[in-house]
C-alpha cells in the first residue's frame, strides 16, 4: 500500500470510531433522560388514585363494592373507589355529613346539602372546605358550568365545592290528561284556570265510576302549588327586589293573593285537609287525585306503574301559565347540593389538583352516558342507531348522585312522549324562569335566625289555609317576622345585593 492511501485509511478509520463513540455516547445520555431516579419507565401506567367518597343513597340498598358501574368510573378515571353511602331519607345524611364534620375525620369527596343554612354555610366560610375559584378555570368541564348554578352556589364570590347542576326551569304541573278529556275540559292556562279544573276534578266524577271519591289536587306540606300561583300571579320566587329592596314574596300582594285562593280550594276540598301529613305522590298514584305540582320530570318517572296497571290513565305535564307578567314558571337555584374536597383529608393543593381532575373526568361524555345511562348492554342497548332502555334496568341507579353535570348528557335515550315534551319545555322555558334572588346572598341574621323565622310564617300559613288563622292573625304573625329580624334580614340581603351589582 502506498503512503498516501495508507495516512487516508488510517484518517477514516479514526471517523469511523469517532462516530461510534459519539453515538455510544448520545444513546447513554438520552437513556438517562428519559428515565430519572424514582420515575417509572415510559409507558408505565400511574398508580390510580385513592379517593373516600361519602355519597348519598337514595334507595334501601347500596351499590355493591364490586358494582360494575363502579369498576367502569375507576377503569375510566385511573381511581380506586371507596364509596360510603349514606340513606337519604329524612335528615339522615345531613344529620351525618354534620356528624362527620364535627369529628374532624372527613373523607376526601363528600357531598352536603342545603348549603345556605347555617351550619352548612358556617363549615364552607371557615375554610374545612377548599376554595375551587382559581382552579375551575384550568378545567375542561368544570369551567363550563352553569353560570346560574355557579353564582348561586358561591359564598362571598368564592365556590366551595362543585354544585350538582339542575335544570333551571323545571316546575310545574302533573295532571290526569284522561280526566280532562273525560270531562270534556282543556289544560289549565291561568290561576283561575287551575281553580276551575281542580273543582270539576273534585265534583264531577272524572274517573267516570259513579261515584264522589276525587279530588282536585293533591298538595303535602310543602305547599308547592302556593309557590307556583304566587309567581303566576306576578310575584317572586321566594325573593324577589321591591321598591329596591329585597323583599320575601309573603310581603307581596300577590302572595296573599294567592294565600286566599289556596285557602279557598282547602275549604271547598279541592285541596285534601290533611296535605300537611300526606305523602307527595301517594292520593295521585292511587287514582284519587287530578294533579298536583312539582318538578315537572316527575310527571315522566313516578307513575310508571299506575299507567301499566291501567292503560287508560293518561299522565301529563303543563307549565307556561298566564299572568299579568306573561309567561313565568317558577325556576330552581340550579344546582341541588355541593360535591366538597375537605382539607383535613386532602392536605396540598396537589392532592386537591388530582381530585379536581377526577370530578372533572365525570363530566366527560363518556361518564355522563355512564352516570345517566348505565352500561350498554346491561341497562340499555343501541339498534338501528337509537339507544333505548332495557325492561327493569334501574340505569346506573344510585351512581348516578356522582353526576355534577349534565343531566341530559351522554348518550340519548329514547323517550316516550311525556318525557320528550318534558325535555323540550326546559329547553324552551329556561329564559322564563323566575329565580330565587337570596340565593346568591349572604345575610347575618338570616343565617343565625332564617330558618326558625322562615318556619313561624309557614306554621302561620298553613294554619291560615285550614281556617284556623283569620287575616288578622296572618298579619300579626308577619309583623313578627319584620320585628323578630326579618327587617335586617332584608337590609343585609339589600346591602349585599347592591354590592354584588356594582
Amino acid at each position: 500500500m502506498k503512503k498516501n492511501e495508507t495516512r487516508k485509511f488510517a484518517k477514516m478509520i479514526s471517523i469511523v470510531c469517532l462516530t461510534c463513540m459519539s453515538v455510544s455516547l448520545l444513546a447513554a445520555c438520552t437513556s438517562k433522560t428519559e428515565k430519572p431516579a424514582g420515575q417509572p419507565a415510559a409507558g408505565t401506567p400511574a398508580k390510580p388514585l385513592e379517593l373516600q367518597i361519602m355519597m348519598i343513597q337514595q334507595g334501601a340498598e347500596p351499590p355493591k363494592k364490586d358494582s360494575p358501574i363502579q369498576k367502569k368510573i375507576e377503569e375510566y378515571t385511573n381511581t380506586k373507589l371507596d364509596i360510603i353511602w349514606v340513606p337519604g331519607a329524612g335528615t339522615a345524611y345531613d344529620d351525618k355529613v354534620s356528624a362527620t364534620n364535627a369529628s374532624g375525620k372527613l373523607p376526601d369527596v363528600m357531598l352536603i346539602r342545603k348549603t345556605k343554612e347555617s351550619a352548612m354555610l358556617n363549615a364552607q366560610m371557615s375554610g374545612m372546605y377548599w376554595d375551587l375559584t382559581p382552579f375551575i378555570k384550568d378545567t375542561k368541564n368544570l369551567s363550563k358550568m352553569n353560570p346560574v348554578a355557579v353564582k348561586n352556589a358561591s359564598v362571598s364570590g368564592k365556590l366551595y365545592g362543585i354544585p350538582r347542576e339542575r335544570v333551571l326551569a323545571r316546575y310545574g304541573m302533573i295532571f290526569r290528561k284522561d280526566w280532562l278529556d273525560n270531562l270534556g275540559l282543556q289544560t289549565p292556562k291561568t290561576a283561575d284556570d287551575i281553580y276551575n279544573v281542580a273543582k270539576a276534578f273534585t265534583l264531577n266524577d272524572p274517573d267516570k265510576d259513579g261515584k264522589n271519591n276525587t279530588t282536585g289536587i293533591q298538595e303535602d306540606a310543602t305547599m308547592e302549588l302556593l309557590k307556583q300561583l304566587t309567581i303566576y300571579n306576578g310575584g317572586p320566587n321566594a325573593w324577589g327586589l321591591k321598591d329596591g329592596k329585597i323583599t320575601p314574596d309573603f310581603l307581596y300582594p300577590e302572595f296573599k293573593k294567592s294565600l286566599d285562593l289556596y285557602k279557598k280550594m282547602v275549604s271547598e276540598k279541592l285541596i285534601s285537609p290533611d296535605f300537611p301529613i300526606a305523602k307527595k305522590y301517594d292520593y295521585f298514584n292511587q287514582g284519587k287525585a287530578g294533579m298536583y305540582f312539582s318538578v315537572i320530570d316527575d310527571g315522566g318517572s313516578r307513575h310508571l306503574d299506575m299507567v301499566k296497571a291501567n292503560p287508560k290513565v293518561v299522565v301529563d305535564v303543563a307549565q307556561n301559565f298566564d299572568g299579568p307578567q306573561g309567561q313565568k314558571v317558577r325556576g330552581t337555584l340550579g344546582y341541588d347540593s355541593l360535591i366538597v374536597i375537605p382539607k383535613s383529608s386532602v392536605t396540598t393543593e396537589a392532592k386537591m389538583k388530582q381530585v379536581l381532575a377526577f370530578l372533572d373526568k365525570l363530566g366527560d361524555e363518556e361518564m355522563l352516558t355512564l352516570l345517566n345511562n348505565g352500561i350498554e348492554g346491561t341497562d340499555y342497548k343501541v339498534e338501528n342507531g337509537a339507544a333505548k332502555r332495557v325492561d327493569g334496568s334501574q340505569l346506573s341507579g344510585e351512581f348516578v348522585n356522582l353526576r355534577w353535570g349534565d343531566q341530559y348528557g351522554g348518550i340519548k335515550i329514547t323517550k316516550n312522549a311525556v318525557e320528550t315534551k318534558i325535555d323540550k319545555m326546559f329547553a324552551d322555558n329556561k329564559g322564563i324562569a323566575v329565580n330565587d334572588l337570596s340565593a346568591a346572598l349572604l345575610s347575618d341574621t338570616n343565617t343565625q335566625k332564617g330558618v326558625d323565622l322562615k318556619k313561624a310564617i309557614t306554621d302561620a300559613q298553613t294554619k291560615f289555609v285550614l281556617g284556623e288563622l283569620d287575616d288578622k292573625g296572618w298579619s300579626d304573625a308577619v309583623d313578627k317576622w319584620v320585628k323578630g329580624g326579618g327587617d335586617k334580614i332584608m337590609e343585609e340581603f339589600t346591602a349585599d345585593y347592591n354590592k354584588n351589582a356594582k
